[in-house]
């Protein structure tokens, strides 16, 4: 067993062609993200990719200028979240669910 997630990479800093290349790099040097990314960094699959932040920490580095986010969504309820990887370094992002206060002027 283990923990599903489904993950998405987007790069900020580049155009599209180079984030494909990038992304390309990536699936060659990290086995979770060959099987968790596609070529254009969606999903390709829900996956175990326990080794994302250090995968992505170190490989950020070869890229100092570029920003990568990384989206991922657990297979538990609310396990949404985003992760920005910029040369070795990353800020984590959780999803913050918010109800509006109840208005009865909504009322249908």
């Amino acid at each position: 067993m283990g923990y599903y997630t489904e993950y998405n990479l987007k790069i900020e800093g580049c155009d599209f062609e180079k984030a494909t290349e990038v992304i390309e790099e990536l699936r060659e040097s990290s086995d979770g993200a060959e099987y968790a990314l596609n070529e254009v960094g969606e999903s390709a699959e829900n996956c175990k990719w326990y080794d994302h932040q250090k995968d992505l920490k170190e490989f950020s580095k070869k890229y100092p200028d570029l920003v990568f986010e990384l989206n991922g969504e657990g297979e538990e309820s609310g396990d949404i979240w985003k992760k920005y990887y910029k040369d070795g370094k990353v800020q984590l992002c959780n999803a913050v669910i918010v109800f509006p206060d109840f208005d009865p002027r909504k009322l249908s």
